[in-house]
């Protein structure tokens, strides 16, 4: 797994698998492939809100690089198709 470059606006991921029981999720940036493990996240709504995706699905996240890439904003404009079940 790749490590978070320096936080940016806006990058595109596409959710390669669901955050799993210890709040792991796995995310590809779609302009580098560079696919990442996140499990920080900058409060527990935005946790909650990035547990409802499903694999496939395509997000704008901020990610801040680190031992661990925190999420530290998913963007409002994000498509959220496929969406996960609620």
């Amino acid at each position: 797994m790749s490590k978070a470059k320096s936080s940016s606006s806006g990058r595109t991921f596409t959710v390669t698998e669901a955050m799993d029981d210890t709040g792991r999720l796995t995310v590809r940036e779609a302009a580098t492939g560079d696919t990442y493990e996140v499990s920080r996240f900058a409060d527990e709504l935005l946790r909650e809100r990035l547990k409802t995706l499903a694999p496939g699905s395509r997000v704008q996240l901020e990610l801040r690089s680190g031992e661990v890439p925190t999420v530290t904003r998913l963007l409002p404009a994000t498509p959220l198709e496929p969406f996960g079940a609620d």
